[in-house]
């Protein structure tokens, strides 16, 4: 929670300075659009397990800090293990500051993805836990690789137990005891959602607008995978919001796809066609309806950025850089700036949805 006041901070000082955008249009919070069906409440503000919201906060938290934390902590492993030289790692080898360092990026950004920021109960919640037991989340995870990083809960680690139980004091010691995904079915309809996607297409594969094509099948290889590359995705509905959304911003990312490409930047612009794909948890809302930019920044994937008002899709060149800069990694974010200040302003501010009115 630390680098987001910093962050917030940082973008409200930036918004001093002369030649910026309409603010009200680019405004970036880690939060989704839409929100997924959540699980039924009874009186006591307990589910159907008897949870209550702080231990529901903490079983989501691991829901969605797991599937992108623990595979960057097994890929750190499997460098080990070669560099030690085939076999399994000698611990006395290990150096457990990477570890650390890929950890306390993970967990600081716990709180701000979608499935966790879109309710208010559960981000209040799941906010709360971090602001105690931060150290102690983090703890649990290096205890983990030091125990050699169990796959399974059935080799002797708990993640509900270490985390939810031992760690935070989320659960209670009966509702701790049970494997975590026993509690995957609670009457949400999460554990039988099906989730649309298009055929994988090549890599490089551009769509008919011009971007890069993403499917829910590739969102994570394209957008998440490398860590090296800064990702805009846009979710599209290009049938459903024709002539309104996706005909004004459209022309305004292939604007500024044009501007970043001698620029040197590892950038791409990326989108998913949501008629037809769901962007896959932890990094979507399967169900969500409108379009919204999200940009994936390089060395910080488990942190993604959502511009909160897309204005029906009337975004400038301006807009759009404007987002970047104040989003992307520390080298995007400079060439965004130093290209606010060389495009011409016909550029930054054409607007094509008031050609009919010229």
């Amino acid at each position: 929670m630390r680098c987001f006041v910093w962050w917030v901070t940082a973008v409200a000082l930036f918004c001093l300075s002369p030649r910026l955008p309409n603010v009200g249009a680019v405004q970036v919070v880690q939060r989704p659009i839409d929100a997924p069906a959540e699980a039924p409440r009874f009186a006591n503000g307990k589910d159907v397990f008897g949870r209550d919201a702080r231990c529901r906060t903490c079983h989501a938290l691991l829901n969605t800090l797991n599937p992108r934390l623990v595979p960057a902590l097994l890929k750190i492993k499997a460098a080990e293990a070669r560099r030690v030289g085939g076999g399994g790692a000698d611990s006395r080898a290990v150096k457990y500051g990477v570890y650390e360092e890929t950890i306390e990026t993970y967990v600081q950004s716990a709180c701000t993805t979608q499935d966790l920021w879109h309710s208010k109960e559960t981000r209040k919640q799941c906010e709360a836990i971090m602001e105690l037991h931060e150290d102690e989340l983090s703890a649990a995870y290096t205890r983990w690789v030091r125990k050699g990083a169990p796959e399974r809960e059935d080799q002797g680690w708990s993640w509900n137990w270490e985390v939810c139980r031992k760690a935070t004091r989320s659960c209670s010691e009966a509702l701790a005891m049970h494997v975590l995904s026993e509690f995957d079915d609670d009457g949400s309809g999460a554990s039988e959602r099906k989730y649309r996607s298009e055929p994988v297409p090549p890599a490089g594969t551009v769509n008919g607008d011009g971007l890069l094509k993403v499917v829910a099948g590739s969102f994570h290889d394209v957008c998440v995978a490398d860590p090296s590359v800064d990702v805009l995705v846009y979710v599209s509905f290009p049938n459903q919001h024709q002539g309104t959304f996706h005909e004004f911003a459209v022309p305004a990312l292939l604007a500024v796809k044009k501007l970043f490409e001698n620029s040197g930047n590892a950038f791409e612009i990326a989108a998913v066609d949501a008629e037809h794909n769901d962007v896959p948890p932890p990094y979507g809302t399967p169900g969500t309806s409108l379009p919204t930019l999200c940009l994936y920044p390089a060395m910080n994937k488990g942190w993604p950025r959502y511009i909160s008002e897309t204005n029906d899709g009337k975004l400038t060149v301006r807009d759009v850089l404007f987002f970047i800069m104040n989003t992307g990694s520390a080298g995007l974010s400079a060439t965004a700036k130093a290209l606010l200040a060389a495009t011409p302003a016909d550029v930054l501010d054409h607007k094509p949805w008031e050609k009919d009115e010229l």
